[in-house]
């Protein structure tokens, strides 16, 4: 007797390898998977210029890093904490000084232009199709705290969607032709939209995704929102506001994803790197013991025979926990 409906995966037209580059951008649920990866050892640039929920807005921002356009002071708003805010910025990169909020926004635009110029793959989650309409600049990624009155809330149609990622797609075959890109969508729950808006809202963004994966060449469609919501299926694989994915849910959600798209054939240098990471958190006793010594040397060479193999792989954190 079963007891719950298994989404068992078709073979993956990719493979992705220890060589290859990552970019992860847009929601929360990115930074889920992009944490994933990175603590497996692969090449990764994970949200650089924060989280953005709306595709819309996700689509202008890296468009723009793109074409290397820079934030200038008066594309900065002031609110009413004193922070120096941008509409299509997250709030991790803002500040009370003026300054130190471009610096932190232009770097996190060089830094998104320059990981997508060499990136074998890009993955873009998106959360929401509600979106706020700004009475001058237009379609923002964050409100920033300013009245409410200043703005208007919409729904993008799947249209609206796939209509604009032609812009993007444009722009990065411009930059990276070979890029290929894969798209998901959070199953993290927005329900201050209340739940009848949220699920008409990922219905949205799942047509979208899904349209843009069959008109476009190189785009591959990764199912999180179906992981958590049909196999999964239950409140205990929620954290404690019901919205998020606990962490049983993200680990099961990775192990199923990984499992479609990255390189079997590396499988086993995976697992070696897993129980690397793990030894390096080990806390011994004895620091200074004979027995600790062999086993931080024991684990130095393993980690330079992979480093042989694989220079692009940091180990920095590791080599530094056993001591080289």
């Amino acid at each position: 007797m079963k007891f719950r409906t298994e989404l068992h995966l078709s073979p993956s037209p990719i493979s992705i390898t220890y060589k290859d580059k990552l970019v992860l951008i847009g929601s929360c649920f990115s930074e889920n998977i992009g944490s994933k990866l990175k603590q497996a050892k692969y090449t990764t640039c994970i949200n650089p210029i924060g989280i953005i929920y709306h595709p819309i807005p996700l689509h202008n921002t890296i468009i723009d890093a793109l074409a290397g356009k820079e934030m200038q002071i008066d594309d900065l708003n002031k609110n009413n904490d004193g922070q120096y805010t941008a509409w299509n910025m997250h709030s991790r990169l803002c500040d009370v000084e003026a300054d130190k909020t471009l610096n932190q926004m232009n770097e996190g635009i060089t830094q998104l232009r320059d990981a997508i110029q060499e990136a074998d793959y890009l993955i873009l989650t998106y959360g929401t199709s509600y979106y706020y309409n700004h009475k001058e600049f237009g379609v923002v990624a964050n409100c920033h705290k300013f009245p409410s009155v200043d703005f208007e809330k919409k729904l993008s149609s799947p249209k609206d969607i796939t209509q604009h990622f032609d812009k993007l797609y444009k722009a990065i075959k411009d930059t990276n032709p070979t890029l290929d890109i894969l798209l998901t969508v959070s199953p993290v729950r927005h329900i201050k939209d209340g739940i009848i808006k949220n699920n008409r809202s990922k219905s949205h963004l799942l047509t979208a995704v899904h349209d843009i994966c069959d008109l476009y060449e190189h785009c591959l469609y990764l199912p999180s929102y179906e992981l958590q919501m049909d196999d999964l299926r239950d409140y205990r694989y929620y954290a404690d506001d019901m919205v998020h994915p606990s962490s049983q849910a993200v680990n099961y959600i990775w192990s199923k994803i990984s499992e479609y798209i990255l390189d079997p054939s590396e499988s086993s240098i995976r697992s070696d790197i897993s129980k690397l990471v793990q030894a390096a958190k080990h806390r011994p006793f004895n620091r200074n013991s004979d027995k600790h010594k062999a086993f931080q040397q024991a684990h130095i060479e393993k980690i330079k025979t992979l480093l042989e193999k694989y220079p692009r792989i940091d180990f920095a954190e590791e080599l530094q926990s056993f001591g080289a």
